[in-house]
């Protein structure tokens, strides 16, 4: 798990399929025809890809992990160092996962009414899509804002963690 294609980036190529959907959806939706949601989601669909390229931003960045862990295990005389990465791995996958369930049901239940206007017009498949598309990008956006929370309290967890180890390896070499 430490190894240092690891390291580059969190989440590989999944960012990227994340902005592209988010990215195709809101070019869909400035158009006057092939719009997939309601016109009072066009502002939460430009939030929504901001957040996403941010949050790629930091993702890709490789802020928030492995700080300098190499060097004080160096100055320990090992390399072996197997007890932070999975953890913070554990809290980026667990927000990511909590938050798109979140918003996924959040956006579903605010574009709820594509399904009715659907049945209204006569065509309930076409109302069903853009629901599920809507339900999608919700999903997909609160995953990545998710995974940037996650790395978040995960690099501070790990900071002050081993803030505290250091303290703890001092005050026992003067005791």
């Amino acid at each position: 798990m430490t190894d240092d294609r690891r390291r580059d980036g969190t989440g590989g190529f999944l960012p990227f399929v994340v902005l592209a959907v988010n990215t195709l959806v809101l070019a869909l939706q400035e158009t006057k025809h092939h719009a997939l949601l309601p016109a009072t989601q066009t502002k939460t669909l430009w939030l929504a890809e901001v957040a996403t390229v941010v949050c790629l931003l930091i993702l890709r960045s490789g802020w928030g992990r492995d700080s300098g862990w190499r060097e004080a295990q160096e100055r320990l005389g090992t390399l072996a160092n197997n007890f932070y990465e999975p953890r913070r791995a554990s809290l980026i996958h667990g927000w990511a996962i909590g938050a798109a369930v979140f918003c996924g049901l959040w956006w579903g239940t605010a574009t709820w009414s594509v399904v009715l206007f659907g049945m209204r017009r006569g065509v309930l498949t076409n109302g069903l899509l853009d629901f599920e598309v809507a339900t999608t990008v919700g999903a997909l956006t609160g995953g990545i804002v998710g995974a940037v929370i996650g790395l978040a309290i995960g690099h501070r967890w790990e900071t002050s963690h081993r803030r505290a180890r250091a303290r703890a390896d001092r005050m026992s070499a003067n005791a």
